[in-house]
């Protein structure tokens, strides 16, 4: 009963398109402060982070449509590290931007290895990876996961545009589990991939 209970509450919180800090306009992303509070990005049409009380209850929110530190364009994941710190994935702005626990902004990453991230996660030890959906028209194809370390330098590339084994089209969501593995939701390839570390 609590599991149905729990669903309904959150299909109520996304049922109405409003701009109101307690309805979300199409939520793209889901996160976990360490007191428990629940961090939204409210993605594509309010273009901010909304966070929650377990139960519901609005505590702030953040962000506008925008290119500006803090701002976002489609702000489409969200991931907090061991450190509390918040990533969010803003596609299209093609960059992760970090804020502290009291959503102050401390950075953004940004660059041909990082793309146009549409997803984030982060391991235990703070580093970041982020899944490039491969929708830039500049260039097209691409597709792939970066790693990052805490501080935000990539330490690898991989993965590539296309259907085979290993290759994403619209990689669109990704976690990464205790073990190291990292699993990527890919969109077009109506499949979910897991990589293994080395």
């Amino acid at each position: 009963m609590k599991r149905a209970l729990a669903a309904l509450v959150v299909a109520f919180w996304a049922a109405a398109c409003s701009d109101r800090p307690d309805r979300f306009a199409r939520p793209t992303g889901v996160a976990f402060a360490a007191n428990g509070d629940v961090l939204v990005s409210d993605g594509y049409d309010n273009a901010r982070i909304v966070r929650l009380t377990p139960r519901g209850e609005v505590v702030s929110e953040w962000g506008s449509r925008g290119i500006a530190p803090g701002q976002f364009q489609t702000p489409h994941g969200i991931a907090t590290g061991p450190d509390g710190r918040i990533f969010v994935a803003d596609r299209e702005n093609a960059r992760i931007q970090v804020f502290d626990a009291n959503h102050t902004f401390l950075a953004e990453w940004k660059g041909e290895l990082i793309g146009r991230p549409w997803a984030v996660a982060v391991d235990d030890r703070g580093n970041v990876f982020a899944v490039d959906g491969g929708d830039q028209t500049a260039a097209r194809p691409r597709g792939g996961i970066v790693k990052l370390s805490p501080e935000g330098k990539v330490l690898a590339r991989f993965a590539a545009f296309g259907r085979a084994a290993g290759q994403l089209d619209w990689g669109h969501g990704i976690a990464v589990a205790k073990d190291g593995a990292v699993y990527v939701g890919d969109l077009e390839g109506r499949r979910i991939q897991k990589w293994v570390p080395r």
